[in-house]
């Protein structure tokens, strides 16, 4: 049974497809991670205001896509980030506002 194996003749190809699909998984993951604890820092933490917070992270992730060679999803998916967060954030400023009187 031993004898009959010869080394580079096993087809991996379902093995590499997992693999790579756990890559992208993790990269995408780590750099969601990222550019969220990177805004709640900023706007929490720091107190830099909402909207440049918002813009600068949005912009820190369009760079990480480049730097990591991301497809076309991520971009799209930075950019529906950045339209979640201005209705997320206008509508708080505007519940605030409407508490305020």
């Amino acid at each position: 049974m031993a004898a009959d194996y010869t080394r580079g003749e096993m087809n991996i190809t379902s093995q590499k497809n997992t693999f790579d699909g756990f890559i992208a998984v993790s990269l995408w993951t780590s750099l969601v991670l990222i550019v969220t604890l990177l805004y709640l820092t900023l706007v929490f933490a720091v107190g830099t205001d909402w909207m440049s917070s918002l813009i600068g992270v949005a912009i820190v992730g369009v760079v990480l896509g480049l730097l990591t060679s991301m497809k076309t999803s991520w971009y799209v998916t930075v950019g529906g980030l950045f339209v979640f967060g201005v209705i997320c954030g206008g509508l708080a400023q505007l519940f605030s506002a409407f508490l305020a009187g």
